[in-house]
C-alpha cells in the first residue's frame, strides 16, 4: 500500500494538493488531484513528457496538464497530475532519472488512487502525452491491473525512427514530405548513427561535416522552445545527440512493450505534428496493432492539430507562443468519451 497526504493550500475548487510515495518506496512525489463534482466514472493520472516539467506542464503561457483535468473533472473524470521526481515539490534528482524510475512514479501515483482515494483498481487507468505516453504504455505493462491506458502523441515509432523523422521537418522547416524533406532523414538518421555508436572511430570527418550542415537548420529561433537553444556549433550539436539526456527518448522499443499491455489503448495524434509525425506514428502503431492481435486498441489523427493538439497553421515549435488555445477541447472530449466507455458499470 502506497502513503499519501491531501491538503488544500491554494487550490481551486474541485482541487486538492496531494502527496504520495513513488512505487519504489524511494522518494514522495507531490500533485494535485482535480475531483469532479458529481459522480466520478473513472480516475487517470496524467503523465507529462519530456523534461524537467511541472505538474501542470506550463510551457509558451499554457498549462497543458491543467486545462486537461479541468475538461476531464467536467465530464465527470477526476485526474492526477504531478510535479516529475527533481521538479517543484516532488523530491529526487530529474537530471539522473532513468525510464524505470519515471514508470516507478507513475505507478505510485496509480496506487495511490486506489489506496487512498477510493477509486476502485478498475476504474483507474494512465493518459501520457508525448513521452508520457512512452512511459505510459510502459506502466501498463508491468501492472495488469492498469484499467485503460491513453496515448496523445506518445511515438509508435521506435525512439530513434521517431527522433529521426523529427529532427529531418524541423530541419525542412516545414511539414512537408518531399526530397529534401528525405535527404534530411538520410543525414540526420547517419549523424544519429555514429554518435551513440560506441565505436565512431573513422568516421569523424562525416560527423563533423553532418553536424556542421544540420546544427543550424535544427537548433535556431524557431525551434528554441523546444530544443533550449538557439544555436549550437556542430560539435556541441553532435555532444548532445551523443548524451545520456536522450537516452530515454531514444532508447524506446515500442515492440517490446505493446505486447505486454491487456488494457484498453486510445492512440491519437495531431496531423500537424512534427515532433510524433502523425502520419508516420499512425502507421507504426497500425502495423504492431495488426501484428500482435490488438483488438481493444483505437488509433486517431486529428486534422489541423499540432504536437499540444491545438489548431495550428505550420505545425512548427515557434506557432505555440501565438496560439491562444492551450488544447481543443474535443480532444478531451474524444478521451472522456472512450474512457467513460471502457469503465462503465
Amino acid at each position: 500500500m502506497v502513503g499519501g497526504t491531501a491538503t488544500e493550500k491554494g487550490q481551486r475548487p474541485g482541487e486538492h494538493s496531494v502527496s504520495f510515495t513513488s512505487a519504489d518506496g524511494c522518494l514522495r512525489l507531490a500533485g494535485t488531484l482535480a475531483v469532479p463534482g458529481g459522480s466520478r466514472a473513472a480516475a487517470v493520472v496524467l503523465v507529462s513528457g519530456t523534461g524537467p516539467i511541472d505538474r501542470d506542464v506550463t510551457f509558451a503561457g499554457h498549462a497543458l496538464f491543467r486545462t486537461l483535468a479541468d475538461a476531464l473533472a467536467a465530464r465527470g473524470i477526476a485526474s492526477l497530475r504531478f510535479d516529475k521526481r527533481g521538479v517543484g515539490e516532488s523530491g529526487g534528482d530529474f537530471s539522473s532519472a532513468t525510464a524505470g524510475d519515471f514508470v516507478a512514479d507513475v505507478l505510485g501515483a496509480s496506487d495511490y488512487l486506489v489506496a487512498h482515494q477510493g477509486f476502485a483498481a478498475e476504474h483507474v487507468g494512465l493518459l501520457g502525452h508525448s513521452e508520457g505516453g512512452m512511459v505510459a504504455l510502459t506502466a501498463a505493462a508491468r501492472a495488469p491491473r492498469t484499467a485503460f491506458c491513453v496515448s496523445l502523441a506518445g511515438p509508435l515509432l521506435s525512439g530513434r525512427d521517431n527522433a529521426v523523422r523529427s529532427f529531418a521537418f524541423l530541419a525542412r522547416g516545414r511539414l512537408q514530405r518531399d526530397s529534401e524533406y528525405e535527404q534530411r532523414v538520410r543525414e540526420v538518421d547517419t549523424l544519429l548513427e555514429i554518435a551513440r555508436s560506441r565505436t565512431p572511430a573513422g568516421r569523424e570527418r562525416e560527423a563533423n561535416e553532418l553536424a556542421a550542415r544540420l546544427a543550424p537548420l535544427i537548433i535556431n529561433d524557431r525551434t528554441q522552445l523546444i530544443l533550449g537553444a538557439k544555436h549550437l556549433s556542430g560539435p556541441e550539436f553532435f555532444r548532445l545527440l551523443s548524451s545520456p539526456c536522450l537516452d530515454v527518448a531514444l532508447g524506446w522499443e515500442p515492440r517490446h512493450v505493446v505486447p505486454l499491455v491487456m488494457c484498453p489503448v486510445l492512440i491519437l495524434y495531431g496531423a500537424m505534428d512534427v515532433q510524433a509525425p502523425g502520419r508516420e506514428n499512425v502507421a507504426a502503431a497500425g502495423a504492431l496493432v495488426r501484428e500482435f492481435g490488438k483488438s481493444d486498441w483505437t488509433i486517431g489523427e486529428i486534422a489541423g492539430m499540432n504536437h499540444a493538439f491545438q489548431r495550428c497553421e505550420t505545425g512548427m515549435p515557434d506557432e505555440y507562443t501565438s496560439i491562444r488555445q492551450v488544447m481543443a477541447d474535443e480532444v478531451a472530449k474524444d478521451v472522456a468519451e472512450w474512457i467513460k466507455a471502457r469503465t462503465r458499470e
